[in-house]
């Protein structure tokens, strides 16, 4: 089930982030870089268009579509290849067309091939803008959605 998230969600969206980073960004953010789940609690609170997924009673994933960028696509990393990432990234997508985006961005780690591939096969390219986020490069993605 997705539904919206609300502030009592934010420890557990904390939690959820702060695993999935250890488990897809080990190799790409130096250990004192990865963050924490007290620093994150904040990120998830009051915030607009973060969705959340449910599976008894439990929350194993989130996403955050909001002024055109998708955000914080995290699964939890037991439920990875399951397809509730694919499910919730529909979701957000579907979000932001329905806000009348005709396109969205979104920001990826560049070390990250698990996720670069996930957003390439679904028609998502580098626009050429680079980052930085806990000290690892991060690449632009562009995508059109049709709205």
């Amino acid at each position: 089930m997705i539904r919206q998230a609300t502030d009592a969600d934010a420890p557990a969206l904390a939690e959820l982030e702060a695993r999935a980073w250890r488990w897809a960004y080990v190799d790409v953010v130096a250990e004192e870089r990865m963050i924490g789940v007290e620093e994150r609690v904040a990120r998830w609170t009051g915030q607009d268009g973060v969705f959340v997924a449910e599976a008894g009673g439990r929350v194993v994933g989130v996403v955050q579509a909001s002024d055109g960028e998708l955000k914080g696509l995290y699964v939890e990393p037991a439920a990875q290849g399951a397809g509730l990432g694919t499910t919730l990234y529909d979701f957000a997508c579907e979000r932001l067309r329905a806000a009348g985006y005709a396109e969205a961005v979104l920001w990826v780690f560049e070390g990250n091939g698990h996720a670069r591939g996930f957003f390439e096969r679904r028609g998502w390219a580098p626009d050429g803008e680079r980052g930085e986020a806990a000290g690892a490069p991060e690449l632009r993605y562009r995508q059109n959605l049709g709205a």
